[in-house]
């Protein structure tokens, strides 16, 4: 399931697998195992994503370490970390190392990409028209944390989220 020598063009995440990007045009596509795993189900009766990577249309490749490592100090940077899972952390590292579009309709992701420079194209109607960076605050004394602070340090507050918009 593991290839090195990439043709693909589109890094596809879970979000373009549902709204069927890839069973809708031909070619150069690629995912992640841990995203290969979470959509496998999909149109399972029809044999459409064995048929795509039969045809070479779908690419299932690991990301490598350093590609890997970046986007996860990058999510952690934006507050992002938090709301991402595995599989969003290697479809963001594939596309960082193939550099290549990746298609996704999930925010925490877009926003990732986007601050690593990396290309992004909605898989549906919608898309980034921002990038962010989320921070902790304090409502009772206005105190700001990092992004994954829960508790306020000196009034023992519970924590808020927002966010500075940071590119757009």
């Amino acid at each position: 399931m593991d290839s090195r020598n990439s043709a693909s063009s589109y890094a596809l995440d879970a979000s373009a697998f549902y709204v069927g990007i890839p069973f809708l045009s031909v070619g150069g596509y690629c995912t992640t195992p841990a995203v290969f795993d979470e959509v496998k189900h999909i149109k399972k009766s029809h044999g459409a994503i064995e048929a795509l990577l039969a045809t070479g249309s779908l690419q299932v490749i690991d990301p490598d370490k350093y590609s890997f490592e970046k986007t996860k100090s990058m999510a952690r940077k934006t507050g992002d970390y938090p709301r991402l899972s595995q599989a969003d952390v290697s479809i963001i590292a594939l596309a960082l190392q193939l550099k290549i579009v990746l298609l996704t309709d999930d925010y925490a992701v877009a926003n990732v990409a986007a601050t690593l420079n990396i290309p992004i194209q909605s898989s549906s109607s919608k898309g980034i028209k921002e990038t962010r960076k989320w921070i902790s605050y304090c409502s009772a004394c206005g105190k700001k944390f990092g992004p994954i602070a829960k508790e306020c340090s000196l009034c023992g507050n519970r924590l808020r989220r927002k966010y500075k918009i940071t590119g757009g």
